[in-house]
């Protein structure tokens, strides 16, 4: 084998797990986090048909941050070092142990970051992986089953943790209380800008949704695979009630799941000094990562700065066009997250399903912070069986505040592959005109809103707000009109220096 590039990044193993096949396989009934992440190593090992000698030279393992230690946490515990406890699960002892950051961004993420040390020379092969086991959480704590997640260790570790606000006091006193009100919100924005009426943009959201539960019965691992039409996803059948208004219950991220997925990436010359074959070897061409301020420092939440920089940077720096892109998996947690990557790319001809390798995080499963983590596993396997085009991965984190965005491609850069492939983050800032915590009296404009529904009934509106001055703001609408909506609508704006209250009219 010809190496051109010995020091190019290769992804060469990958691997998944699911509390379904830890069970069927080891008869597992409650999996932790460790269990996942560790079974999905060791696929990923046995993976690269190289099992013995790779795992021989892994020095890196990175696992992502899971949900209980990011600010959602729950009884039964995790270990204080979770590199470390998987890697002893699967019998590995690499030097370097890192913890990931925040965010659905960061498999992505962490990927650029990989390639560059391993371009340098400062590592020789690492492990990307991450689990989560809500969906067992979840049993148990109705079952009344006792776990203890808990596992000492006395290895250090890095941790790359950024202190990155997703939502805000401010926010939150604003029912902005979960993912589905804050994406409520964008959406909503979208649906203005577009000029649509709710029910059309409706039949869009779940038109998409539903080319997307197409692809998930042929993922192994799905949590939720379910071929749902569009007219189902309208309608309340299935457990598919109201959450709020945009969103039905299979329109949103859905994470009672119990998955584990890992990617191992290496140097080009490595692998092939391994004895790794060709045709196992995907390469990563090009990065691009950006963030903007929280949902209140914006002053349009119709589009994504972070996203269209992001696509369009990745694009450049791996010398493609859009037009060039075969396999492409978007995060996928609300409609509003696929279609502005969709926009980003303007390629309108493109089927709807071909914008996702794994169905989604409706119904292939949205373990956490990890999912990138499967979908990079999806791309790589689908290069690898047709890889006459560039595959490209697009990671979101938190309210579409960070995005990370990845090509990939069966062959290597026509040129040797240097750390400038991986652009440097762009953190952009708040946007002119607004005010952090902008509590407002007077006239206002609602240009976006999200309705909370719990048991079919409506709570206070959450709105996105202009006031007399142009500046944006959040507030509550009590008794919102069902019927109506709201978009548009003039208000009379007080505030009690807490929150912002608002009256039709």
């Amino acid at each position: 084998m010809t190496i051109s590039d010995r020091q190019a990044p290769v992804l060469i193993g990958v691997g998944e797990a699911s509390g379904q096949s830890l069970k069927q396989s080891l008869g597992i009934e409650w999996p932790s986090p460790v269990d996942l992440a560790s079974a999905a190593v060791e696929a990923a090992l046995a993976d690269s048909g190289v099992e013995d000698k790779l795992s021989a030279s892994i020095d890196c393992l990175l696992a992502t941050r899971l949900f209980h230690d990011s600010g959602v946490p729950h009884a039964y515990g995790s270990p204080d070092n979770l590199p470390d406890a998987i890697a002893q699960a699967a019998g590995l002892n690499p030097a370097q142990l890192v913890y990931g950051d925040v965010g659905g961004q960061s498999p992505q993420k962490h990927m650029h970051d990989l390639a560059i040390q391993l371009h340098e020379g400062k590592i020789k092969a690492a492990i990307l992986c991450g689990a989560e086991s809500i969906g067992t959480v979840k049993r148990a704590k109705k079952a009344g089953h006792e776990m203890d997640w808990n596992q000492p260790s006395d290895r250090d570790f890095i941790d790359k943790r950024t202190e990155f606000p997703v939502l805000t006091m401010y926010e939150f006193r604003h029912g902005i209380i979960s993912m589905p009100m804050a994406y409520g919100l964008l959406e909503n924005a979208r649906r203005s800008h577009l000029g649509r009426d709710r029910a059309s943009y409706a039949k869009d959201m779940a038109e998409l949704w539903s080319a997307f539960s197409s692809v998930a019965s042929t993922r192994e691992h799905a949590q939720f695979a379910k071929d749902w039409s569009a007219e189902e996803l309208l309608q309340d059948g299935g457990g598919n009630y109201q959450l709020n208004d945009p969103y039905r219950r299979w329109m949103v991220a859905q994470d009672a799941v119990a998955l584990g997925g890992a990617v191992i990436v290496t140097t080009a010359g490595h692998a092939a000094d391994l004895g790794v074959a060709e045709d196992k070897m995907i390469y990563l061409h090009s990065g691009a990562d950006a963030s903007i301020p929280i949902i209140s420092q914006q002053m349009d939440l119709s589009r994504s700065p972070a996203v269209e920089w992001a696509v369009g940077k990745a694009l450049d720096l791996a010398e493609q066009q859009a037009s060039d892109i075969g396999p492409i998996d978007i995060y996928s947690c609300f409609p509003v997250a696929v279609s502005l990557v969709m926009e980003a790319l303007n390629q309108p001809d493109r089927p709807l399903s071909s914008y996702t390798l794994t169905g989604g995080l409706s119904f292939f499963g949205g373990p956490g912070n990890s999912y990138s983590t499967h979908a990079i596993v999806a791309l790589v396997q689908a290069l690898r069986q047709d890889g006459s085009k560039p595959g490209m991965i697009s990671a979101n984190g938190g309210a579409i505040n960070k995005e990370s965005v990845g090509i990939y491609a069966a062959q290597p850069l026509a040129g040797r592959w240097s750390p400038d492939r991986i652009a440097a983050p762009n953190y952009m800032p708040p946007d002119e005109g607004t005010k952090p915590d902008h509590f407002a009296s007077g006239n206002g404009v609602i240009k976006s809103y999200a309705l909370p529904y719990v048991k079919g009934i409506a709570g206070a509106a959450t709105l996105w707000l202009q006031d007399e001055n142009g500046v944006p703001c959040i507030g509550l609408l009590e008794d919102a009109p069902e019927e109506t909506d709201l978009i548009g609508e003039k208000v009379t704006i007080t505030s009690d220096g807490k929150r912002n209250q608002a009256v039709l009219g």
